[in-house]
């Protein structure tokens, strides 16, 4: 896989330039807050970037890179349901890569899910996905386990109509507001979600609840410690506020889940794109690996060692992409 197969370059940069221009248009003037690392709540920090008007700092304890100060929750809301580059992500971008998605990620993460599950003796009979979007997951999902009752739980309106359109169950809500819920759930999935939500504490926290005695939770998420984002830091097209605020440790997402509750927690980064990003940034941007002397090598050998290089990175917990695998 390729990062030009979920994510085209010219789409992308018109995202990235909306999302720019929104933080602007909609955070220009909002009051901001300092705030504790919404990982480990240490509130001893050092500045690390400003990029696009938000500042970001790394937490001294857990290392975790986060957005602060912070605006307040209502104006992230508002952004998520009025902002262009919000509404082109839904209505261009996602749809234009919506099937390669489901062949490139979905249905694999799947089999992935369905694999942890048998290892752990685990056999979910009620999943919910938390910010479920075009539904695809649960599709897939129940495409190999139609016995499943899966639960889409979406806030946006058009989302929820489009996976009520695939006749999956809707919950038209935020995780946080959905009580019905509480204690009924076998697997709660959460793709891709952490990365933007205000207060990931009380976020993890609505999870643990939704789940009943000894059910589970996988999240997907972005980590600090994969090597795409180190390398390229405040350049990294994974850092593109005001969409995503929240980029925890390996450590940070062990400590956040551990304070909401969870036990036998599992984190691992199964990512496959980090060389590839890193290659296609320095193509862009020609000096950004002036001072790389190694990776620049890295970058010019021969496919099998770029791929050996990858595999160790996914086997280390050293890839941004980031899955945590744990119990209620």
């Amino acid at each position: 896989m390729k990062e030009s197969d979920i994510r085209p370059a010219d789409l992308f940069q018109k995202y990235l330039d909306m999302s720019a221009a929104d933080a602007e248009a909609f955070f220009g003037a909002s009051e901001r807050f300092d705030i504790p690392c919404p990982a480990c709540e240490s509130a001893t920090t050092k500045p690390a970037f400003e990029k696009w008007g938000f500042h970001y700092v790394v937490c001294d304890n857990c290392k975790t890179l986060y957005q602060s100060p912070r605006p307040p929750q209502a104006d992230f809301s508002r952004f998520y349901q009025d902002s262009p580059s919000s509404r082109y992500w839904a209505q261009t971008f996602f749809p234009t890569v919506a099937e390669a998605r489901r062949e490139k990620l979905f249905r694999p993460k799947v089999q992935e899910i369905a694999n942890l599950c048998e290892k752990n003796h685990f056999s979910p009979h009620v999943i919910a996905d938390i910010g479920a979007g075009y539904g695809l997951f649960l599709q897939e999902w129940r495409r190999s386990f139609p016995e499943t009752q899966a639960i889409a739980v979406e806030p946006n309106p058009d989302m929820a109509d489009i996976c009520r359109s695939k006749n999956l169950e809707v919950l038209e809500c935020f995780a946080e507001e959905a009580g019905d819920l509480y204690g009924k759930v076998d697997l709660v999935v959460g793709l891709e979600v952490i990365e933007h939500v205000h207060d990931p504490f009380s976020f993890v926290c609505s999870l643990w609840k939704l789940l009943q005695t000894e059910g589970r939770i996988l999240l997907t998420g972005l980590t600090i410690d994969g090597f795409d984002i180190q390398v390229l830091w405040e350049h990294s097209k994974s850092i593109a506020p005001p969409h995503h605020i929240n980029f925890m440790s390996v450590k940070g997402f062990e400590t956040l889940l551990s304070r909401a509750g969870f036990k036998n927690i599992q984190v691992f980064t199964p990512g496959k794109l980090d060389v590839d990003i890193v290659r296609n940034t320095a193509l862009e941007i020609p000096d950004i690996l002036e001072n790389q002397r190694f990776i620049r090598i890295l970058l010019e050998r021969r496919q099998e060692t770029t791929e050996a290089f990858q595999k160790f990175l996914s086997e280390n917990q050293l890839s941004s992409h980031c899955w945590m695998w744990a119990e209620k």
